[in-house]
């Protein structure tokens, strides 16, 4: 997956679930839709139901510096949505044969997502 840098001044949970799924819409497959309804939805072509994660909120509701509750609530975010995508399209997402796990990291006051 490629690396997408999400500034560290968007601690704002709302904010950081719009930015999130704003990014995410251009990578999914085909099919997969990412709304943001109080934190990120999930949705596919192949049901009709929806899943999505909490992610967002581990803003408020971890414990620890500002900056590690942000890469975790992204990590978390990413981590959600693979599994989501995994289970709609049956095949690894993104990946070949196993998926990657999703992680993130602080650089130069930004968030790395992979």
């Amino acid at each position: 997956m490629t690396r997408s840098a999400l500034n560290l001044s968007l601690v704002d949970a709302l904010q950081l679930a719009h930015e999130l799924a704003r990014r995410r819409r251009d990578v999914v497959p085909h099919g997969i839709g990412i709304t943001v309804e109080g934190d990120l939805r999930f949705t596919s072509a192949w049901h009709s139901g929806t899943s999505g994660t909490y992610a967002c909120q581990w803003l408020y509701r971890g414990q620890g510096e500002a900056e590690c509750l942000l890469a975790e609530a992204c990590r978390r975010a990413l981590d959600d949505l693979q599994d989501f995508v995994d289970e709609e399209t049956t095949e690894p997402w993104p990946g070949s044969r196993t998926v990657p796990a999703a992680d993130a990291c602080i650089e130069d006051r930004k968030v790395l997502l992979w």
